[in-house]
């Protein structure tokens, strides 16, 4: 195994690989959306509304798992890009609305396009087998860590 500096700890080999994984993934997936013309993380969002239409902004909070403000800052990017409009919800004037312009309609399928490229880059190397193998492990670990709470020994010193 190639020890990536400043990636590998030290008795926890699983954890380092996968963070290994992440940013070589990562670094893959900024050079292919860049390549496409679309900038990170717009292109979840993109994929979002080209798959559900306009949404509230709530909705893309909770699909995202990011804070309010942090999207917020995300959408305003991609207002000011040219990709996204939000306006007031018809139904609930503190709401905003989520919605694609066409720009952003355009910019969609180059979005989906370099994620599959990324998929076969990623697995390139992996049997039919190995694929599926890969998949249900990472499926294992990450419903195993969403599903952990920190135990009392390893709460921070305000009690989460």
């Amino acid at each position: 195994m190639t020890n990536h500096v400043g990636t590998s700890i030290d008795g926890a080999p699983i954890g380092s690989a996968l963070l290994q994984a992440l940013r070589a993934h990562a670094r893959m997936g900024t050079e292919l959306l860049t390549a496409a013309g679309v900038t990170p993380p717009h292109e979840i969002v993109l994929l979002y509304l080209h798959e559900h239409g306009p949404v509230p902004q709530t909705d893309l909070v909770h699909y995202l798992a990011r804070d309010r403000s942090t999207v917020t800052a995300t959408l305003q990017a991609m207002e000011r890009a040219g990709l996204v409009v939000r306006t007031p919800s018809p139904t609930d004037r503190r709401a905003m609305v989520v919605e694609m312009t066409p720009a952003g309609a355009e910019a969609a399928p180059r979005a989906k396009e370099a994620w599959q490229e990324l998929e076969r880059r990623t697995v390139a190397n992996l049997s039919e087998s190995r694929r599926r193998d890969l998949l249900a492990a990472l499926e294992t670990v990450r419903d195993t860590l969403n599903d952990v709470r920190p135990s009392a020994d390893h709460r921070r010193p305000d009690g989460r």
